[in-house]
C-alpha cells in the first residue's frame, strides 16, 4: 500500500555594510560555543565576495549541482549564499523530555514543518534546507523573508495548539552570520533526474541557530501573535511505517571536524570515504522491503488537524494503494514508480556545518564505524554523537509526486540526531 502523503496535490486538485568584525555584536561567544576554537580574535576585513552575490544577480537553481556525496564533500563545488539573503530557523523548545516521553515522531513532524510552511510561502522556488530531526532551516532570499516570517509564525502556532511543542523560531541575516566570521556556502547534490539536495558548508548554519538562542536575540526571533494564521503544511505527512532495519540496526551519526580553516575541511571526506568501506553494500535505510502502511493511514490525525480534509487525507491514501496495488496511474499518480523513487529521494546522507548520516547497517559494522570515529577523536581531529536504534523514522514532503516534487527526511527512531546532537554536544564540553 502506498500511502499518498504524498500526493495529496497529485490527486486533488537591505543589507548593512560589514567592516572589520572586532566581535563586538556580542555573538561571537556564541558562535565559539556552537564551532569551538574555529573563531579568530579578529575577522579578516569585508572583501565583496564574502558578501556573496547580491540576489538580484545570483540565481540560486543554477548554483553548483554534483552527482555524488563524495563530490558534495569536496569545498571546490561549493558556491556563497547571497549576503542579504536570512537562515529561517525553526527549533522545537525542550525536545529531549519530548523524546523521552515517546513522542519523537511529533518532534520530526515539528521540525520538518519549518521547512514545509516556509517553501509553501514561496511555490516554485526551490529554496535550500536542512533538517536536522529537532528542528529545519531554510536559506530565504531577501524577498520573501516577509512571506517566511509569516509562515514560521504560522508553524510555531502549529506547534503548540497541534503537537503540543514549543518551536523557536528566527530569522537570521547571512551578513550578521558572515560579521562573526562565519559563511553559507551551498553545493546541491542530484538525487534523481529532477531532484537536488543542497548540501550547506561554512559554520555559519551552526552560527545563527546559536544566535537564534542567545541572549541576544531579540533582532531576530520570530513569535506567532494575535494575527497568526496556520502555516499551509500541505504536503507534510508520516503516514508510512517506521522503517525496520534490514541488515540489524540503524545508526544515526553526526561528525564535526575540529580543522575549521577552510569552509569545508578535506578531514570529512576521509571520515565519509572511511565510514563507506566499514559497510558492505546498501546502507540507505529506505528500501521497498520496509516500506509498509497500514490502513487507516498513519498520521491522519494530525493531517486533519493541519486543516485538510477528509477526502485529501483518506480519499487520497485510498486511491494511492489502488495504484501501487495495480500499477494503474490515477490522475497522474503512479504509485508503484512513486514507491521505488523514494530511497533515492531521501536525505539519509548529507552535510549541513557537519556530516550527518542514518545507516542501515549490522551491529558489527556500527561497532567498526564507532572504532573509526574514536580514533579520529583521539587524535583530535573531530568530534562525533552516535545514536543506535532498531528503525528509522520517514517523514514526507510532497509539494507535487512528479519527478522532482517530493523529499524525504530520514533520523533514527527514538531520538535519532537529537540525541547524537546532544552526545556530540557532551563531548566539546568535556573537552573545552
Amino acid at each position: 500500500m502506498t500511502p499518498v502523503c504524498e500526493g495529496a496535490r497529485a490527486l486533488v486538485l537591505g543589507p548593512r555594510r560589514i567592516g572589520k568584525a572586532t566581535w563586538r555584536s556580542g555573538y561571537a561567544e556564541v558562535c565559539k560555543t556552537s564551532y569551538p576554537g574555529s573563531i579568530p580574535g579578529v575577522a579578516s576585513s569585508a572583501r565583496p565576495q564574502n558578501r556573496g552575490h547580491p540576489s538580484g544577480s545570483f540565481n540560486i537553481f543554477n548554483h553548483a549541482t554534483v552527482a555524488s556525496f563524495g563530490a558534495a564533500l569536496d569545498p571546490v563545488n561549493y558556491v556563497q549564499v547571497p549576503g542579504d539573503w536570512f537562515v529561517a530557523i525553526g527549533d522545537v523548545v525542550q525536545s529531549t523530555p519530548a523524546i523521552a516521553s515517546g513522542r519523537y515522531k511529533d518532534v520530526n513532524l515539528a521540525g520538518a514543518a519549518t521547512i514545509a510552511g516556509i517553501l509553501n510561502a514561496c511555490p516554485g522556488k526551490d529554496l535550500p534546507f536542512a533538517f536536522a530531526g529537532d528542528g529545519g532551516i531554510v536559506l530565504v532570499p531577501s524577498e520573501f523573508h516577509n512571506a517566511a516570517q509569516q509562515a514560521l509564525k504560522g508553524v510555531q502556532q502549529i506547534g503548540r495548539n497541534v503537537l503540543s511543542l514549543d518551536i523557536r523560531c528566527a530569522l537570521v541575516p547571512v551578513h550578521a552570520v558572515r560579521s562573526e566570521g562565519r559563511d553559507i556556502k551551498i553545493v546541491s547534490q542530484a538525487l534523481g533526474p529532477a531532484r537536488k539536495l543542497a548540501m550547506i558548508a561554512g559554520g555559519g548554519i551552526d552560527c545563527a541557530e546559536a544566535i537564534a538562542k542567545s541572549a541576544n536575540n531579540a533582532a531576530f526571533i520570530v513569535n506567532a501573535d494575535a494575527a497568526t494564521t496556520d502555516a499551509d503544511l500541505t504536503g507534510l505527512s508520516c503516514r508510512w511505517q517506521p522503517l525496520q532495519s534490514r541488515a540489524g540496526l540503524i545508526l544515526t551519526l553526526i561528525v564535526r571536524t575540529r580543522d575549521n580553516r577552510s569552509a569545508l575541511s578535506p578531514t570529512y571526506r576521509t571520515i565519509y570515504d572511511l565510514i563507506q568501506r566499514a559497510i558492505e553494500g546498501d546502507f540507505c535505510p529506505v528500501a521497498a522491503a520496509n516500506l509498509k502502511s497500514t490502513w487507516p493511514p498513519r498520521g491522519a490525525a494530525r493531517e486533519r488537524a493541519f486543516g485538510r480534509g477528509s477526502f485529501e487525507v483518506y480519499g487520497t491514501a485510498f486511491l494511492a494503494a489502488v495504484s501501487d496495488a495495480t500499477g494503474i496511474a490515477i490522475a497522474g499518480f503512479d504509485g508503484r514508480a512513486y514507491r521505488a523513487s523514494l530511497p533515492s529521494h531521501s536525505d539519509y546522507r548529507k552535510f549541513a556545518d557537519s556530516l550527518r548520516m542514518v545507516i542501515d547497517c549490522s551491529e558489527e559494522e556500527a561497532n567498526k564505524i564507532e572504532s573509526i570515529l574514536k580514533v579520529e577523536k583521539a587524535a583530535k581531529r573531530i568530534d562525533y554523537g552516535l545514536h543506535r536504534a532498531s528503525s528509522a523514522l520517514m517523514t514526507c514532503y510532497v509539494g507535487s509526486t512528479n519527478k522532482g516534487g517530493h523529499i524525504h527526511f530520514i533520523d533514527g527512531s527514538d531520538g535519532g540526531y537529537a540525541l547524537a546532537a546532544q552526545e556530540l554536544k557532551d563531548q566539546i564540553q568535556a573537552d573545552s
